[in-house]
């Protein structure tokens, strides 16, 4: 009796590994999103950053009752310590607007809830996503997903749309 319990865990068990995004289906999620949202902690800093195709998003802005105004700045990855002016966003369609300047087809967005975001005071997931799901939904024809991250490596992944 004990060998068959153990037996249907792990076939329970397996079944649900097989179930969820293997790791490389979690990076290749990740590589064809055309811009990647990263929720996370920035101490000592309210300025967002946009590097490379991925929009660093202070979890700061996330919290406050409007995340506007967004003050956000973009860095070269090969000179990341150069810096740029900082632009004011003000609306959803503005921030929309400054993510189509950097990635004019944008389509794909990948949001991803970084481990530090929960640092901060009062941040909930759950109203971040919907926050900025509510943001990309304009985006006509696109698909959002997201991701969460730990140590630096991408965990898992839900579709959202």
């Amino acid at each position: 009796m004990k060998k068959f319990f153990l037996t249907a865990i792990a076939a329970i068990s397996l079944a649900f590994m097989a179930c969820a995004p293997s790791k490389l289906d979690i990076q290749e999620a990740s590589i064809t999103s055309d811009v990647l949202i990263e929720v996370r902690q920035v101490l000592n800093d309210s300025i967002s950053l946009y590097v490379g195709n991925v929009f660093y998003l202070n979890s700061r802005q996330i919290v406050a009752d409007d995340m506007y105004p967004l003050h956000a700045s973009t860095r070269d990855p090969s000179e990341f310590e150069k810096l740029t002016p900082t632009d004011v966003i003000n609306s959803d369609e503005e921030f929309l607007s400054y993510l189509r300047r950097k990635a004019p087809d944008m389509m794909n967005v990948g949001i991803v809830i970084g481990e530090t975001a929960y640092n901060e005071v009062g941040f909930e997931e759950a109203i971040a996503v919907e926050k900025l799901t509510k943001i990309f939904q304009k985006i006509q024809g696109g698909s959002l997903t997201l991701f969460h991250e730990k140590e630096g490596h991408l965990t898992d992944m839900k579709k959202i749309y």
